[in-house]
């Protein structure tokens, strides 16, 4: 176990580093799999890039109450973002003091003028950091136009019906496709980007059961913190990218089913049975299930 455990720590680490992962955001899934081998998949809902926030939040604009000026001639910009102090126009040293003063309409429009250049270098700085790690990782950048770039590349693949980006990373997809259980399938496979934690996996054994995993399709503190659990390794989801997942994920299968995780397990459907898992900051768990078709 202590090695299994090692080996999840370094295959996450580089994930947890850099922050850039595509994620669920409000979605509904349904898979259907069929006795003679035929599956159809649909995904409705949100796609979120997550990137890095270790950079902290962006610099917020200007606003009066920043501005504090002390007896000593001491200006500052009272901010956790962008402090700014400055010291006295005419250079001369006296004993600080933490009395404040009134500022004066000079005082006020330098400190102003000093914050909003400053902001604007950490935010230009911020976003080109952000764009260099999302294109070494395949990516599109932190622009909106980098992002409606890449929607519409993503609907020239099959599958994907519609694509729009809707800001902030997120983006509202029409995912759709059928097909045969003959080798191992995965959803999503995004151009020119690997890092991904799937979203639902199917995979056929030799005995002819397949195995349904649904990975990123979990909530609480995500993926990661779900696998630790599962594998009795110490909780460590609060060092990797939060769960934003929210939604259900249905089965449809007229096969025979084997094994699932499911609060309610299996139900009667019109055409065989029907599994599902509601998706949602208070689920911890990966949904699976095994079916012998």
């Amino acid at each position: 176990m202590r090695n299994w455990g090692k080996m999840l720590a370094v295959a996450v680490a580089p994930l947890m580093l850099s922050g850039c992962l595509w994620g669920p955001g409000k979605f509904n899934s349904e898979l259907a799999l069929r006795k003679n081998g035929s599956f159809v998949l649909d995904y409705r809902g949100e796609v979120v890039l997550q990137m890095p926030d270790d950079k902290g939040p962006p610099a917020g604009p200007w606003e009066s109450g920043m501005a504090r000026c002390y007896a000593d001639g001491r200006r500052q910009v009272v901010s956790d973002i962008v402090p700014i102090t400055l010291e006295p126009d005419d250079g001369t040293e006296s004993e600080e003091s933490d009395e404040v003063r009134a500022c004066t309409a000079a005082e006020s429009a330098k400190l102003k003028s000093e914050y909003e250049k400053k902001a604007a270098e950490r935010n230009a700085e911020r976003m080109k950091e952000s764009d260099n790690m999302a294109q070494m990782l395949g990516l599109p950048g932190a622009d909106d136009a980098s992002n409606r770039r890449f929607a519409e590349n993503l609907v020239k693949y099959k599958g994907w019906r519609s694509v729009t980006y809707k800001g902030k990373g997120v983006f509202e997809v029409d995912y759709h496709v059928e097909g045969r259980i003959g080798q191992d399938y995965v959803f999503p496979v995004m151009p020119s980007s690997d890092l991904i934690i799937p979203f639902i996996t199917i995979r056929q054994r030799n005995d002819g059961s397949v195995m349904v995993t649904a990975p990123a399709l979990t909530g609480g503190s995500g993926p990661f913190s779900a696998r630790a659990k599962m594998m009795g390794l110490p909780d460590k989801g609060s060092d990797g990218p939060v769960s934003r997942a929210e939604g259900r994920f249905t089965i449809v299968t007229d096969g025979e089913i084997l094994t699932n995780n499911s609060e309610d397990g299996p139900v009667t459907h019109p055409t065989g049975r029907q599994v599902h898992w509601d998706v949602g900051p208070g689920s911890d768990k990966i949904p699976e299930m095994l079916v012998r078709l």
